[in-house]
């Protein structure tokens, strides 16, 4: 029981960290690419776990699991959240945070194909609804104007960011059963980089990616951003990974558009709608009945 409510404790601990980090970042996507942005963020990232990591006994992985950690590294934070950098640019955090409320229908779709796991009515009225919150939020941002072209290459960055993080669940889930959570992180921090470094150069664009971050103010806010998302909220949700079902930490981790709706108001001065805070309720509403559905389940 200590155990899962500890990895509930992480899940919200993560989603806090995402919100946050989402409006630094789509702040640096201003004066960044998406791919710098990732890669900055990592290579601190890495750094912090790396000091973590001196300071605690190694436990040797073995080739099987390294192998699922780099393909979960590659896939949600190498693909994946350079996909996430690019939404955040052309959605922006709210409804960018709206569409992640997703990742446990895709995650849990993607479970009942690859395991056999069978879904409650009850689950399903949860995906519907969370369905729903995220399409009343598309729509209540859509743009009627000439930005709708731009819009619409965010939704499918933020799709596609889903489904990278959906297939990334499942990796790191059975990856990380063996190793301690920081050691997890690390290894899936270490591939996502090395994944990007070789992009770097079969296209010979790490000049580009790194002129941004000469500038001090780039480098201070990208730090800043990437310990609180990049090491913080990713070590939170391997942790929560860790600690409890897969289904209930990718559930809690959901919550980040409940978060950043105050945030956006008081630190953006945004103009919240009645709209955008009655999508975003029954996107995570519908989030917490599947959650309640799969504890009545277990």
């Amino acid at each position: 029981m200590f155990s899962h409510f500890l990895g509930a404790l992480c899940a919200l601990g993560s989603a806090a960290s995402w919100a946050v980090s989402a409006i630094l970042f789509q702040r640096l996507g201003r004066s960044m690419s998406a791919i710098a942005l990732n890669v900055g963020k990592g290579l601190i990232a890495l750094l912090i776990m790396g000091a973590i990591l001196l300071t605690q006994p190694w436990v040797t992985a073995d080739s099987r699991t390294v192998g699922l950690l780099a393909i979960s590294g590659a896939l949600g934070i190498a693909l994946g959240d350079t996909l996430y950098f690019l939404a955040l640019t052309q959605l922006g955090s709210r409804t960018t945070l709206v569409f992640t409320t997703t990742i446990p229908i895709v995650t849990a779709i993607a479970a009942m194909v690859v395991f056999g796991e069978s879904l409650s009515a009850h689950t399903w009225l949860g995906l519907v609804l969370t369905l729903v919150g995220v399409g009343w939020v598309l729509w209540e941002q859509a743009p009627r104007n000439e930005h709708v072209s731009e819009w619409r290459s965010g939704v499918l960055y933020a799709a596609l960011f889903v489904a990278a993080s959906a297939a990334s669940i499942l990796f790191t889930k059975i990856g990380v059963a063996e190793l301690p959570s920081v050691q997890a992180t690390f290894w899936r921090q270490l591939w996502a980089l090395f994944t990007l470094f070789m992009i770097g150069g079969f296209t010979g664009a790490w000049l580009e990616w790194a002129r941004p971050m000469r500038n001090p103010r780039n480098l201070g806010a990208i730090t800043v951003a990437a310990i609180i998302g990049g090491f913080l909220g990713t070590w939170l949700s391997v942790a929560a990974l860790k600690y409890t079902e897969a289904a209930v930490a990718t559930t809690l981790n959901s919550t980040s558009p409940l978060f950043v709706l105050p945030i956006a108001a008081l630190w953006m001065k945004e103009r919240i709608t009645l709209n955008a805070v009655i999508g975003a309720t029954i996107a995570v509403g519908g989030v917490a009945v599947y959650f309640l559905s799969l504890g009545s389940t277990g």
